[in-house]
């Protein structure tokens, strides 16, 4: 079962967290670029996740959703994420909450589908 969770600002504590409902579907953590070295090094760099939606119901469940991530009237907010990372175990990330764009991160019909909150530049939270 997902836990996903969020809260606006860096470094909240896990029980603070508020428990995304409806859950979004997610790949987990991925990375915008992933480089192997020589030497056998690994380095991953741009760390980031996709928080998807298929269907939300009504104009006012997104809206909620949108104030969850501190979208509510702002184009990106600083949050703290319970996601899975790319062993698939939740962890507590620091990360940039960007507002979806319509017709790229929602969909708009008779209520929003679709949509998704792409949460960028993550790093382990203290």
């Amino acid at each position: 079962m997902s836990d996903y969770r969020v809260s606006t600002g860096h470094d909240v504590a896990l029980g603070s967290l508020t428990v995304l409902s409806p859950q979004p579907r997610s790949e987990g953590v991925r990375y915008t670029r992933t480089t192997h070295a020589a030497s056998g090094v690994v380095v991953r760099e741009g760390a980031y996740v996709e928080l998807v939606w298929s269907t939300l119901g009504s104009a006012g469940a997104y809206q909620t959703l949108l104030g969850t991530f501190g979208l509510s009237s702002a184009q990106s907010a600083l949050v703290t994420v319970y996601v899975r990372n790319e062993r698939f175990s939740y962890v507590r990330y620091n990360g940039r909450a960007v507002l979806p764009e319509p017709g790229d991160g929602v969909e708009w019909d008779v209520f929003p589908s679709d949509a998704v909150v792409l949460v960028r530049d993550l790093v382990v939270a203290s």
